[in-house]
């Protein structure tokens, strides 16, 4: 029996490494420009170097660090890339720097501040680079600056502005760095900028366009920086530009592509930035360009892209066009 799920991935495009973090087996591992296994670390346990069911992974490339989201511990862990233990901070609670499910993790590259989505808090928390608590903003509720299990927040590096997806109240929010309130935009439906269950988000870092995967309404909705609504594509289906549970999204370097993971169709497609339907790639299946749960979508600088697959046991990489190059095996044997 094999296991190695990978629950996310993070690319260091400087270094061209590869890093997933996998929740079954409690492990991170690191992989060369061509898929091959560098290094591993990770067990089960609360010990320095060890995990429970660790859920998300970010990379300073700044300093050479890696940041791994211990969720069974309610932790933060910073190794260096060999996996050396430097620090962790955090633990069940709800004081400052405290978790309760910690989520998405997210590493500002200009002002070395890192920021966690606390889930069950219902709040979003700034640490230093080395963990060194900043702020915290968000409560349970409807109002403006509160969440219900936000999910997933986005930057705009260029403004220092943050994009927050705020699940059950089923909207997005927008603030600054210290937690201001800017706007919102949405409520529960499935007109134009309302939405059903969004899950994940996007920014387009030439445009400052922002790009919203609108699960429930199978669909993705696009906004400029200050949430005016700009134009929405998809619907349920398995057609060209038709969704079935879109998952994850991404955006080229060069603000021109926007792909998504059509997770219920077992593909990835590919769109222009007005949501003209470009390409597609990926069938069910375990051969190369084929996906089982595909999960996680990253694009390196250069403009390659990298499908993480739960049940597949795998991150795919390919070149912008869908052409395989690659994969990376996150499979260990049973008890190694």
């Amino acid at each position: 029996m094999r296991f190695g799920n990978p629950s996310d991935i993070a690319v260091d495009s400087e270094n061209r490494w590869l890093f997933t973090v996998n929740a079954v087996d409690n492990q991170v591992r690191r992989f060369d420009s061509k898929g091959r296994l560098i290094n591993t670390w990770g067990s089960r346990g609360g010990g320095d170097d060890e995990f429970r069911q660790p859920s998300n992974i970010a990379i300073n490339v700044n300093d050479g660090w890696v940041y791994v989201v211990d969720a069974g511990n309610q932790r933060i862990l910073r190794f260096n890339v060999r996996g050396e233990f430097l620090n962790s901070w955090g633990g069940w609670g709800v004081g400052n720097g405290q978790f309760n499910e910690p989520g998405q993790i997210l590493f500002d590259t200009v002002n070395e501040w890192i920021y966690v989505v606390d889930k069950a808090n219902h709040r979003i928390q700034r640490f230093t680079s080395k963990g060194g608590y900043l702020g915290k903003w968000g409560m349970e509720g409807p109002a403006i600056g509160s969440f219900q299990e936000p999910a997933e927040l986005a930057l705009d590096q260029n403004r220092g502005w943050l994009y927050v997806v705020d699940t059950g109240n089923d909207r997005i929010q927008w603030f600054d760095f210290k937690g201001r309130a800017f706007g919102e935009k949405g409520g529960r439906g499935s007109a134009n900028e309302q939405f059903n269950r969004p899950t994940a988000i996007a920014v387009d870092k030439v445009n400052n366009w922002i790009y919203v995967v609108d699960q429930g309404n199978h669909r993705i909705q696009k906004f400029d920086s200050r949430l005016r609504f700009l134009l929405s594509w998809g619907s349920k289906g398995s057609a060209e530009g038709q969704f079935e549970t879109p998952g994850d999204i991404a955006i080229e370097p060069g603000g021109n592509w926007i792909y998504v993971l059509d997770k219920g169709n077992r593909r990835v497609q590919r769109f222009g930035s007005r949501g003209e339907f470009s390409r597609e790639w990926g069938i069910q299946g375990d051969a190369t360009g084929e996906f089982q749960a595909p999960s996680t979508i990253v694009i390196d600088d250069s403009g390659f892209i990298y499908i993480g697959d739960i049940e597949g046991r795998r991150v795919q990489k390919f070149d912008d066009r869908g052409n395989f190059q690659w994969e990376a095996d996150t499979t260990v044997p049973d008890g190694g």
